[in-house]
């Protein structure tokens, strides 16, 4: 069975869109209208970019591993341990930390959880620009 090949343009529109909105929340002043529905924008494109990622990590995966039921029943965890050996350079505790953020969104109503959620988007976004190079290395067939 071969595994479809790993495409990670929707990675990188996704990334470019959290990076816009992240500057654009950024941007406003405190106090201005816009500014809560900007960081609403940040915590949509954060939930959207990390799932992508951690699709894209599983699917890198799944294309070295010598059988599919090797990768597709992972537990994250093992994902993430399995990016790690693979060379993936993800750091196991921010990628957990950003595992729990996302599950969190649901609660990003909260407004002192909704700010913390945005404020750290950026260090999201500098572990995703790290990511990504590893992963098309990854994807380049062997010679």
């Amino acid at each position: 069975m071969s595994t479809p090949h790993l495409d990670l343009s929707n990675l990188h529109k996704a990334l470019a869109q959290l990076e816009e909105a992240n500057a654009f929340w950024l941007d406003r002043e405190d106090g201005d209208k816009l500014k809560p529905h900007l960081r609403s924008a940040v915590i949509q494109s954060f939930e959207y970019t990390y799932e992508l990622a951690v699709r894209s990590v599983r699917r890198a995966l799944l294309e070295r591993a010598e059988s599919a039921d090797a990768v597709k029943d992972l537990s994250y965890n093992d994902v993430l341990r399995s990016a790690l050996d693979a060379g993936l350079a993800m750091d196991f505790d921010a990628w957990r930390s950003w595992r729990d953020m996302r599950n969190g969104t649901s609660h990003a109503y909260e407004e002192e959880r909704a700010q913390d959620m945005a404020e750290r988007a950026a260090a999201f976004i500098a572990d995703v620009h790290t990511l990504l190079p590893r992963l098309v290395a990854m994807a380049k067939p062997s010679a």
